[in-house]
């Protein structure tokens, strides 16, 4: 099942306790199915993978709710990543557990592997740098409901942008238009004096919305060399 944003409920931590509590067995995408955003997103880390050097890359999924996009990247990717999967709500987190201990270690790479992680992402208890890649997959735009979600999307955009390794990318998967959002993330670049590119794509239009890719790098999108 994939879901769009609704009211201010979405920005609520006790509805979503409340919600993995009873529904936690049925999967939930945000947005867009995980399987579209992994096939897309499967050559990109693999490019990253050969730019870095790294002989592992660190992927963030903030906010990972009910979604099986973990699972599905760590099956498609033959490049060997360490996915954290974070969430402040520990339902989602028990449900990760049972669907990544399900997947037996039948990973794209026998390197590959994952870490649970009960945070707020406006408050990750990571290290700078730490990532190669986060993936924002509508939890921005959860926060952006709350009556003070541009402050706490600020917060969380601000931490995003400290933990994001150098040579990182942040993917941000969401229905907003980019009149909107490239604003939002040129304010955010000139609030932590850093210079970030962003460009984005179309990811899935039906006939009611588009559902679009942002790509924010600190440079040129090197992920699409050849």
């Amino acid at each position: 099942m994939s879901e769009k944003r609704g009211d201010s409920k979405l920005s609520r931590r006790a509805y979503w306790r409340e919600r993995y509590d009873w529904d936690k067995q049925v999967k939930m995408d945000w947005l867009v199915d995980a399987d579209l955003v992994s096939e897309n997103l499967e050559p990109k880390i693999r490019q990253l993978h050969k730019s870095t050097g790294e002989l592992s890359l660190n992927i963030l999924d903030l906010g990972c709710g009910i979604s099986d996009l973990p699972t599905v990247l760590l099956k498609r990717c033959k490049t060997p990543i360490t996915m954290y999967c974070v969430d402040y709500s520990e339902g989602a987190i028990q449900w990760q557990k049972g669907l990544l201990t399900n997947l037996n270690q039948k990973h794209g790479n026998l390197l590959s592997n994952y870490r649970l992680v009960i945070a707020d992402v406006c408050q990750l208890p990571f290290g700078d740098s730490f990532f190669h890649v986060v993936i924002d997959k509508g939890t921005t735009d959860s926060l952006l409901k709350s009556k003070d979600g541009h402050q706490l999307a600020e917060s969380s955009m601000t931490e995003i942008f400290r933990v994001l390794h150098p040579k990182g990318v942040l993917w941000q998967i969401t229905d907003e238009d980019p009149d909107v959002r490239l604003l939002f993330l040129q304010s955010l670049s000139n609030q932590v004096c850093k210079t970030y590119t962003t460009s984005f794509e179309v990811l899935l239009s039906d006939n009611i919305n588009d559902y679009f890719l942002y790509t924010t790098t600190t440079g040129e999108n090197w992920y699409s060399k050849t």
